[in-house]
């Protein structure tokens, strides 16, 4: 009769299997096992892809070797004897449940000659105590399934899991262990026959040393905690804490409690000085790490302090070719041993106007400055030169603010728009119209989606940064708007101006959130703490001040400032230029020093 293609195929399949010595289908399996049952295909497999701890003690692979019980038992039981790790006799607990388990899967299994030697090795180590000592006993007498389901206890055993209490570090210790060898009889019982209870470590008081050993055996323990269901009785439940741990717990959460709602503590002020400056500095600024000082003059210079002891030193330049050296090239009339060794002071020069304000990168790699001449310029802080011009706009530009990730920056001119701009391109990506008069100053969101511009028509606009599309006005000041600041937390904008008011706006509903008063001069900068809890102002009337915007503390102060003032900070300056809060709660001003008048 002739096969069909099917059969033809099937049959040259089963000779080449048998050639090769693999299992035939129609015949007895030859030579080892080479084949899995899919239960054990599968949990080989993700044993294998997910030997993750969760996963460990469930994904255990279902073998039966006889001697592996006995095996894998006396090496757990060794390791914890050994070690003198704090958490082995919490897990230590672990060895009775094991041991009746263990015994009772032999004993369904029919390896009646495994079970007398797993017995007769390890039962002596439960014969001290009186409740484990009777279960070993009627195990003793166990040899059939049938001896089982007779026994009410041990069936009890098998119906309802047993529960152990392990602290967390213990817990991570057993899986560790189980992770380091092959305990698949092990892993089996605690997944079908164990339920671990795994409880967060608690301690009394607060120690730096020798405190693991006594908090862990005080607040969690592993030990018999009897059978769930009405045979076994209601397991025995082991404390989480004693009293002294929680007075302590609630002590912390009351004094937590009380600095948040608390009038907060006075930052640190640091207070940068320029001498011999008046009627010349329009701007200083102080980059993110606290190593470079920046500052824009009326002469059309932008100068550089370093504020470190190491001294300003330009990088070597990549290529060895010929210079020409241009205006924008001239940093400072210097000699070359001083050039070679670096100053503590240079002098950047290319706007043929004066620098109204500049602004250092995220990573302090570069810095921005913009001018009267209607130009923003990049300066390399490594070689010290103008990179880049930006041209765009047509007058002035009062302000520029980089983006948090230094992705943009945007800028604001006397022209009555912003501007958005990238650093690799030398134009514009959007323009931000609206303004009916000069836009004064520019700040970026915390997440750059959303810019904000202060005008001299006396409104503050939020803008899409992406979309170019006004999406909140602002109106209430009675002056130009001079400054801006988000809070980090991105809820709250600050504004403030002529009017000597700052003003806290709500983002979400853009409505006015609160209203600080007590300044007697225009304002000139803000700046919000990192945790968003204080907001500082800078003012032309020669002072800090420093408000609390969560609540007001106390009465209102007797000079008629708002009940939010938790700071009045006042020195010898003629001016104040710009104000940051930096990391520690430290608050950096800039200024001019006041001078002493020869009499």
């Amino acid at each position: 009769m002739k096969r069909v293609r099917t059969e033809q195929i099937q049959y040259a399949v089963t000779q080449y299997l048998k050639r090769r010595q693999y299992v035939d289908i129609d015949g007895s399996p030859k030579g080892a096992k080479l084949f899995q049952s899919p239960e054990e295909m599968a949990a080989s497999l993700t044993v294998q892809a997910e030997s993750g701890c969760t996963n460990v003690v469930s994904a255990a692979p279902c073998q039966s070797d006889p001697h592996q019980y006995e095996n894998q038992y006396s090496r757990l039981r060794s390791f914890l004897s050994e070690t003198e790790i704090p958490w082995a006799k919490e897990v230590s607990g672990l060895l009775f449940p094991l041991f009746v388990y263990l015994h009772l899967d032999m004993v369904r299994s029919g390896l009646k000659g495994a079970v007398d030697g797993f017995y007769s090795r390890f039962h002596g180590a439960f014969l001290h105590d009186g409740e484990q000592r009777g279960v070993v006993e009627q195990l003793r007498h166990v040899l059939t399934a049938q001896d089982i389901a007779a026994n009410a206890k041990l069936s009890a055993f098998l119906e309802h899991k047993f529960m152990v209490h392990l602290s967390e570090p213990a817990f991570s210790y057993l899986l560790r262990y189980l992770q380091s060898e092959d305990n698949s009889a092990l892993c089996r019982v605690l997944s079908t026959h164990l339920q671990v209870e795994v409880s967060a470590s608690r301690r009394t008081d607060y120690q730096l040393y020798g405190g693991a050993a006594g908090a862990t055996t005080a607040n969690s323990t592993a030990t018999w905690a009897g059978v769930e269901g009405p045979e076994g009785g209601d397991g025995v439940e082991v404390p989480a804490g004693i009293p002294q741990s929680e007075a302590a717990l609630e002590a912390l959460q009351d004094s937590i409690k009380k600095v948040r709602e608390g009038p907060p503590s006075l930052t640190t002020i640091c207070f940068y000085a320029f001498h011999h400056t008046e009627q010349v500095l329009n701007t200083a600024e102080v980059s993110a790490d606290s190593r470079l000082l920046a500052a824009g003059f009326d002469s059309s210079a932008v100068k550089l302090w370093s504020l470190r002891a190491r001294k300003l030193k330009a990088k070597a330049h990549q290529a060895d070719v010929s210079r020409v050296h241009l205006a924008c090239d001239v940093l400072e009339e210097e000699g070359d041993d001083e050039e070679s060794s670096g100053s503590e002071i240079k002098m950047l020069r290319a706007h043929s106007g004066p620098v109204y304000r500049t602004a250092f990168l995220t990573d302090s790699s570069g810095l921005l400055s913009c001018s009267e001449d209607s130009t923003v310029r990049y300066w390399d802080l490594g070689s010290f030169t103008n990179s880049v011009l930006y041209q765009g706009h047509s007058y002035p530009v009062w302000d520029v603010d980089v983006s948090p990730c230094s992705l943009y920056f945007a800028s604001g001119s006397h022209d009555r728009t912003a501007r958005l701009w990238t650093f690799s391109r030398t134009y514009p990506l959007r323009l931000y119209a609206g303004h009916l008069a000069d836009v004064d100053c520019v700040k970026f969101h915390p997440n750059s989606n959303y810019l904000a511009t202060g005008s001299t028509d006396k409104t503050v606009r939020l803008w899409s940064t992406q979309q170019g599309a006004s999406v909140r006005l602002f109106t209430g000041h009675r002056g130009p708007v001079l400054s801006l600041a988000f809070s980090p937390n991105g809820k709250y904008l600050a504004s403030a101006g002529e009017d000597q008011r700052v003003k806290l706006w709500d983002l979400a509903s853009g409505t006015l959130f609160k209203d600080l008063r007590g300044h007697t001069d225009s304002v000139s900068s803000l700046s919000f703490s990192p945790d968003s809890s204080l907001v500082a102002s800078a003012s032309m009337d020669n002072s800090v001040r420093v408000w609390d915007i969560r609540n007001s503390h106390g009465g209102t102060p007797t000079d008629g400032s708002s009940g939010e003032l938790v700071g009045l900070f006042t020195g010898n300056t003629s001016s104040v230029l710009n104000v940051q809060f930096m990391a520690c709660n430290l608050l950096l001003v800039t200024g001019t020093a006041q001078e002493k008048t020869e009499p």
